[in-house]
C-alpha cells in the first residue's frame, strides 16, 4: 500500500510539473462553467443540474486526455521496465497510476466547488443533492479513468490510447440510449442497457446514492483495471506458462463477475436519499396510512418483460417504491407483478382496469416497428380498484399510490364546492385542478344567486375563484354564516382585469374583493411586479426568438413555515395582486404564505403589461409584497340575517342588507333573525386568500405543477385532511435564484468563470518558475 501511494503522489506531481495539465484544467473548467452559467441564469434556478447534465460529455474527452499517457508513455520511453525493476509489483504500479489520475480528475472537479457556495448569494440550493452529484461525478470519473488506464496499457502511442479510451467510453454512454437500443436484437438490448453509464449517473445525480449504482461503477473500474493488468503482464510472461493461464482466468473471472453483478444486481438493497425534502424516501404520512390499514390492499404492477432502455430505469424505481410500501404495510400491502405481453389473462385484466399499452419503437427483422408495452399499477381493496394506466414519472408516485390506498380504505369522503353566480371561475376552467380535487373530495357547484341556494354545514370547504361581480347581500350572508359555523374557504381574488388581446391591465371595477375584508384581508386593485424573482418568457424576434424576464409573472416564495407551503420552494403566480391585513377582530391569526422578493412593487391604474413595458419606480420603494395568507378564526362566531332571494343579482336595496350584515358581523353574539337559525360562539373558520385566480388555469398548470400542489395543500389544510398534505409536497419544485443586482449576478458568474481558472494559471506559473529556479540552482552547484 505504501508503494501504491508513492507512485500515486509521483504521478500527480508529474502532472503539475508540466503546462499540459494546467491547459487541461483551464479548458475543462472554462467549458463546464461557461455552459453552466449560460443556462442557470436563464432558467433562474439555484441548482447544479445543468452542469451535471453536461458533465459526462465533457469527461468523455477530458478523462482519456488525462489518462492516455499513464502507461503508453512509460512503454514508449522504456521506463516501464526500469520502474518495475524496483521492489514493486505490477499491480501496485498500475493501481498507483490509476489513483494518481483519479486524484487529478478529482482536483478538476473540485474547481467547480465554489459554484454552489456562490449560489447562496441569490438562492438556497439543495446541498444534499449537490453532495450526491459530486459523489456521482467521482464514481463516474473513477470508472472512466479505469477505461483510460486500460486503453493506455493497450498501446505505446498515447494518441491511439486517447482514441481507444474515448471510443470505449462513448460506447458505454450510448449503450442505454434509444438510438442504439432500437438497432440491436431484443435479446441483447436489455443486458446492454444494464451496462450503460448514463442512466447510472443520472440516478445518483438526482440526489440518491443507490448501492446498485455504486456497485456498477466499482465493478466497471475493477473490470477494466483487471484487463489493463493483464495487458501489462501479457508481454512479460510466457503465454504457455501456468502463471499466464492463471492470470487470464482471473481476469476473465473478474470481468464476468462485474457483468453478472450488473445484469442481476437490481435486487441489491440499500439507498441513501440526500435530498432536503427526502423525495425518494417514504414519508411519515405514507407510513401512517399504511400502518393504519386493518385489511389487505393489493397493488398489481402490469409490466412488459422487454421494456425499452428509456423506461427500464423507471421500472426499477417503481419496484423500489412498491418494495417500500410492502415493508411499511406490515403484511397489509400485497405486491403482485403480471406480464400482459406474456399472458392473455393478464392482458384482459389490465384492460378491465383501464391500463392500456403504450407504443414503443423496436427493431425487428431489420425494420423499425411499433410494439406494445405496459408499465401500469392497480390498487385493489375489497371490491373497489383504482389504476395508474402508465407510470411516466416516479416523482409523484408515492403520493398517487398513498392517496389511492387512503381513498379506497377511508370511511367518509370530504365535500368541497365551487361557489358561482358572480363571474367566478368554474370547474371546467380549472379542469386539471378539478380533476385532481375529485380524486380525494366529492366536488360540487353551488350557485349562490339561486333561490334555493344553501351552504350546508356538511360542506368541508368552498372555493371562491375570482368573482368578477359584486356579491349581493344574500350571497354575502350565506358565505358569512357558513364561515361562522367553522366553515372553510379558498378565496382567489383578482384586483386587476388583464386584457390579453391588447396586453392591457385595469382595475376590476365591480368585484367581490371587498368581501374578503369581512375576514380581515384586502385584495388591492394593483398588479405586482418583481424585478428579480420572475419567469422567463420567449418573445418572437426579427430573426430568432428572444428570451427575457417578465416581471408580472411572479415566482412567489414561501413566506413562513406552514403546512400549505411545506416542501414547496416557489409558486408561479401570473398577474397577481398584493394583499393587506386589516386591523379587525383581535383573535384572528394571519400567516403569510407567499411573498415576492425584496425587489417588488405594484402597478396601479390603467397600464400596459407588455414584456418590454416601461416600469416606473424608485429603488427605495421596492419591498416584498405578500400574495397569499392563511387565516384562522376568520369571522366572529355569530350568524347574520339572510335576505330573501333578490329578483336580480344586484339591487339598490341590497345596500341596506349589506350594512345590516356588517353590523351584525361585528357583534359578539347573534340575534334571532328570519331565514337562519340562531348561532353564537367564538371566532371560527379557516380561510386561505390568494391574490391571483389565474395560477390554477390549465394553461399555466402544464408548466407549473407546483401551483397544483399549493392549491391542493390549501384545500387539505382547510378541511384538515392532512394525511396526504406532506406527501404531495414532496414533488420537486424549482429553487429560485434571485440576485439583488446585476453587479452581484455578474460577480458570481465571473468569480467562477474567470477567477477559478485564473487561480490555477497563477498556481501553475508560480510552480513552474519555482521548479525552473530550483533546477538552475542544482546545475549551478
Amino acid at each position: 500500500m505504501r508503494n501504491l501511494w508513492t507512485i500515486a503522489r509521483k504521478e500527480l506531481r508529474g502532472y503539475f510539473d508540466h503546462p499540459t495539465a494546467y491547459i487541461l484544467l483551464v479548458v475543462f473548467l472554462g467549458i463546464n462553467l461557461f455552459f453552466y452559467f449560460r443556462g442557470a441564469f436563464l432558467v433562474g434556478e439555484a441548482s447544479l443540474r445543468p452542469m451535471f447534465d453536461l458533465l459526462p460529455w465533457i469527461l468523455l474527452l477530458f478523462v482519456p486526455a488525462v489518462t492516455m499517457g499513464a502507461l503508453a508513455e512509460e512503454r514508449r520511453h522504456g521506463t516501464l521496465e526500469v520502474a518495475l525493476s524496483h521492489p514493486i509489483s505490477e499491480y501496485q504500479f498500475m493501481l498507483g497510476k490509476y489513483v494518481g489520475n483519479v486524484l487529478f480528475i478529482a482536483i478538476a472537479l473540485a474547481g467547480t466547488l465554489l459554484v454552489p457556495f456562490t449560489l447562496l448569494v441569490g438562492g438556497a440550493p439543495d446541498f444534499g443533492v449537490i453532495v450526491a452529484q459530486y459523489v456521482g461525478s467521482l464514481l463516474l470519473a473513477a470508472g472512466m479513468a479505469a477505461v483510460g488506464i486500460f486503453a493506455s496499457a493497450l498501446t505505446r502511442n498515447q494518441i491511439t490510447a486517447f482514441i481507444v479510451g474515448t471510443a470505449v467510453i462513448f460506447a458505454l454512454m450510448l449503450a442505454g440510449t434509444e438510438v442504439v437500443q432500437i438497432g440491436i436484437p431484443a435479446l441483447l438490448a436489455r443486458p446492454l442497457g444494464e451496462l450503460a453509464i448514463l442512466p447510472r449517473f443520472a440516478n445518483v445525480a438526482r440526489g440518491v446514492i443507490d448501492l446498485r449504482d455504486v456497485v456498477y461503477f466499482a465493478s466497471l473500474a475493477a473490470a477494466f483495471l483487471a484487463l489493463g493488468y493483464w495487458l501489462l503482464l501479457r508481454d512479460r510472461l510466457s503465454h504457455g506458462s501456468r502463471l499466464y493461464r492463471n492470470l487470464r482466468l482471473g481476469t476473465l473471472t473478474i470481468v464476468a463477475i462485474a457483468v453478472v453483478a450488473n445484469l442481476f444486481g437490481r435486487y441489491i438493497p440499500g439507498r441513501l436519499d440526500l435530498t432536503a425534502e427526502r423525495l425518494y424516501t417514504v414519508s411519515g404520512g405514507t407510513r401512517a396510512i399504511l400502518r393504519d390499514l386493518d385489511d389487505v390492499v393489493t397493488i398489481t404492477m402490469f409490466v412488459s418483460r422487454d421494456l425499452p432502455a428509456q423506461v427500464r430505469t423507471l421500472e426499477r424505481d417503481v419496484s423500489d417504491v412498491l418494495r417500500d410500501f410492502r415493508r411499511y404495510g406490515r403484511g397489509n400491502i400485497q405486491v403482485i407483478s403480471k406480464h400482459p405481453d406474456r399472458s392473455d389473462e393478464a392482458e384482459r385484466e389490465a384492460q378491465q382496469l383501464g391500463i392500456a399499452p403504450v407504443q414503443f419503437n423496436v427493431v425487428s427483422r431489420e425494420e423499425l416497428q411499433l410494439k406494445q408495452g405496459w408499465l401500469g399499477l392497480a390498487v385493489r381493496y375489497a371490491d373497489e380498484a383504482e389504476a395508474i394506466p402508465f407510470v411516466a414519472d416516479t416523482r409523484s408516485l408515492e403520493y398517487q399510490l398513498a392517496s389511492q390506498v387512503w381513498r379506497l380504505t377511508r370511511t367518509q369522503t370530504p365535500k368541497v364546492a365551487f361557489v358561482t353566480g358572480h363571474g367566478e371561475r368554474t370547474q371546467s376552467e380549472y379542469a386539471a385542478f378539478n380533476r385532481e380535487l375529485g380524486r380525494t373530495y366529492e366536488v360540487s357547484t353551488v350557485d349562490l344567486t339561486a333561490e334555493d341556494a344553501e351552504l350546508d354545514s356538511d360542506l368541508d370547504a368552498v372555493i371562491v375563484a375570482g368573482p368578477r361581480r359584486a356579491l349581493d347581500a344574500r350571497s354575502r350572508a350565506l358565505l358569512r354564516n357558513y364561515l361562522a359555523r367553522d366553515g372553510r374557504a379558498l378565496y382567489l381574488g383578482d384586483g386587476v382585469d388583464v386584457n390579453l388581446q391588447f396586453l392591457f391591465a385595469s382595475a376590476v371595477a365591480d368585484s367581490a374583493r371587498d368581501f374578503s375584508e369581512a375576514f380581515g384581508i384586502r385584495v388591492n386593485d394593483d398588479l405586482v411586479y418583481d424585478l428579480r424573482s420572475n419567469e422567463m418568457i420567449t418573445v418572437p424576434g426579427q430573426i430568432f426568438a428572444d428570451t427575457m424576464a417578465y416581471p408580472f409573472w411572479l415566482r412567489a416564495l414561501p413566506a413562513e413555515e406552514h403546512p400549505v407551503t411545506g416542501g414547496l420552494n416557489s409558486v408561479f403566480l401570473p398577474w397577481a395582486s398584493s394583499l393587506d391585513t386589516l386591523a379587525t377582530l383581535g383573535d384572528r391569526e394571519f400567516t403569510p404564505l407567499l411573498t415576492t422578493s425584496e425587489f417588488a412593487w405594484q402597478q396601479i391604474g390603467n397600464f400596459e403589461i407588455r414584456p418590454d413595458a416601461q416600469l416606473f419606480y424608485e429603488r427605495e420603494s421596492l419591498r416584498p409584497q405578500v400574495l397569499a395568507y392563511a387565516i384562522q378564526n376568520a369571522v366572529a362566531g355569530a350568524t347574520v340575517p339572510v335576505p330573501a332571494p333578490p329578483t336580480s343579482v344586484a339591487q339598490e336595496g341590497d345596500s341596506a342588507a349589506i350594512e345590516l350584515a356588517d353590523t351584525v358581523a361585528a357583534a359578539d353574539t347573534a340575534v334571532r333573525i328570519v331565514d337562519t337559525e340562531v348561532f353564537a360562539g367564538p371566532p371560527a373558520g379557516r380561510v386561505v386568500v390568494v391574490g391571483d385566480a389565474d395560477f390554477l388555469d390549465d394553461r399555466f398548470l402544464r408548466n407549473a405543477p407546483e401551483n397544483l400542489v399549493f392549491a391542493l395543500n390549501a384545500i387539505d389544510w382547510l378541511t384538515q385532511t392532512e394525511a396526504l398534505l406532506g406527501i404531495r409536497s414532496k414533488s420537486p419544485t424549482p429553487r429560485p435564484l434571485v440576485f439583488s443586482s446585476d453587479v452581484q449576478k455578474a460577480g458570481v458568474k465571473y468569480i467562477n468563470l474567470i477567477g477559478v481558472p485564473l487561480a490555477f494559471v497563477i498556481f501553475g506559473a508560480f510552480r513552474m518558475l519555482r521548479r525552473r529556479r530550483q533546477t538552475r540552482q542544482v546545475y549551478g552547484s
